[in-house]
């Protein structure tokens, strides 16, 4: 979540910057909303797991993935709407025909190890972790913390992923009990890589778990938290 002065914003833009224009809009379940864009694409092209980064205001950076790539120019990003934060409020103000900037280089894939994944998260990172798993030939295990009144429409959505209700003042918590039985159970067995996304305190509670009860090294962990306790809202 990026703060910079506003000429540093306008010199990415200068760099980085991407015309686009929205294509379409729509809540598919409470707080998460999919905005379809034409977009100028970047040097190599759009790809699923694009980061792209958006000024939410003249100093305040958010960053978002792209979740689909529809054609060269067109793609589709899935995002949170978190409280009333800087980038809930650019969100909920997009329309369609909306002119806009999205801030984007060259792609960098997520480095994930192993064949046998399990790739948590919580609503922050579902975009990423569904443009993940897309590309996954392996069927990796899914797990995402959602919102509670979001959670049914999510799963008639993305059936293969696991969802589970978060509580809403102890971010990451249900994960951590799911985390906490699969190992008493001895469930998680032979996985050998895991990617971990969404709120910082939460992942680190995860990888300490992981490691600590002996399934995996940290080097097979790779973490990219999107926010944080205590800091500016999302």
């Amino acid at each position: 979540m990026p703060t910079a002065p506003a000429l540093v914003g306008r010199l990415a833009e200068t760099f980085l910057g991407r015309r686009a224009r929205v294509l379409r809009a729509a809540q598919i379940a409470p707080h998460f909303l999919e905005v379809e864009f034409h977009a100028q694409p970047p040097a190599g092209g759009w790809r699923p797991g694009h980061e792209v980064q958006v000024r939410a205001t003249a100093t305040e950076g958010r960053r978002y993935t792209v979740r689909t790539v529809e054609a060269a120019d067109r793609i589709t990003v899935l995002a949170v709407l978190h409280g009333d934060g800087p980038g809930a409020r650019w969100l909920q103000n997009l329309r369609p025909g909306t002119e806009t900037t999205l801030l984007a280089g060259r792609h960098v894939p997520l480095r994930v190890t192993g064949t046998r994944r399990l790739l948590i998260g919580d609503g922050s990172a579902l975009g990423t972790l569904d443009a993940v798993a897309s590309a996954d030939p392996h069927a990796p295990t899914v797990l995402v913390e959602a919102p509670s009144d979001a959670v049914d429409q999510l799963r008639e959505r993305w059936p293969r992923y696991r969802f589970l209700a978060a509580l809403a003042d102890d971010p990451g918590a249900t994960i951590r009990s799911w985390l906490d039985e699969s190992i008493r159970r001895e469930e998680l067995t032979g996985i050998d890589g895991v990617l971990l996304l969404g709120h910082a305190q939460s992942i680190q509670c995860q990888r300490e778990a992981l490691v600590g009860a002996g399934l995996l090294d940290r080097r097979a962990i790779t973490t990219r938290p999107y926010w944080a306790t205590g800091k500016v809202g999302l």
